[in-house]
């Protein structure tokens, strides 16, 4: 068995486990109601968060050529991750926005898989954003909007979070670089990769205090689908 190989299946044993463990977390919570008063239990899950999280980026595989590359409607993959933070999201008081053309569909082709990890990595990074906004947000929310133009889907996710500088949006996605306390500076780094991988375009509009939005354009679907049908074609 190559490295690679050895670091796939450990990385997947690994998250599996965590998973697991979290799982069980969340069960003793929710029959112990008296634990979410607990300063040491509420500081353990942080912490169990953050490791889970770290480790999770840091075992990110660097090969993506066997992911399966698929039609996805952005607005069900958004709408399952926005299910999947719901408890966290609701325990910070952040509103969570979809906004898009009634009856329109928004169809990329991309690896579901490295979408979820591209957005989650996004969210995370607007939760931290607003959770370090020190002046009360009276109402903290995260907005995803959805559009076409010339041919091209752009998404726009935006947080009311702390912002940042011109020289930190500069910084942003390189690894290692991170301006949030404790943080690992890997998120972001993983979001430009994965972006990069699947033909995304992807900008940061961002200020002191004013929140930050970050846009991604993605491939035009019809020619993006006509490319692969010719290949497919090339290839019989």
């Amino acid at each position: 068995m190559n490295n690679s190989q050895e670091l796939s299946t450990f990385s997947h044993e690994i998250n599996n486990s965590l998973t697991l463990i979290y799982g069980q977390i969340q069960y003793i919570e929710k029959t112990n109601d008296i634990l979410t008063q607990n300063e040491h239990w509420n500081r353990m899950k942080d912490d169990f968060s953050s490791l889970f999280d770290f480790i999770h980026q840091f075992l990110a595989p660097e090969d993506t050529t066997s992911a399966t590359i698929e039609p996805l409607d952005l607005i069900n993959l958004i709408s399952e991750l926005r299910s999947s933070w719901s408890y966290y999201l609701h325990k910070e008081r952040i509103r969570f926005f979809i906004q898009a053309d009634p009856g329109t569909a928004f169809y990329v082709y991309g690896a579901k898989s490295k979408l979820f990890q591209l957005f989650h990595n996004l969210i995370s990074n607007a939760v931290k954003a607003i959770q370090q906004k020190e002046e009360i947000n009276r109402s903290p929310h995260i907005t995803v909007h959805l559009s076409k133009e010339q041919g091209h889907i752009v998404l726009n996710l935006s947080d009311t979070g702390i912002g940042m500088t011109p020289e930190q949006q500069s910084r942003a996605f390189y690894r290692g670089v991170s301006f949030q306390p404790g943080g690992n500076g890997i998120g972001l780094s993983i979001v430009r990769k994965i972006a990069h991988e699947l033909h995304i375009k992807i900008h940061i509009d961002s200020a002191p205090n004013q929140g930050t939005t970050f846009t991604l354009i993605f491939p035009a679907y019809e020619q993006k689908l006509n490319y692969l049908t010719h290949t497919e074609a090339l290839t019989k």
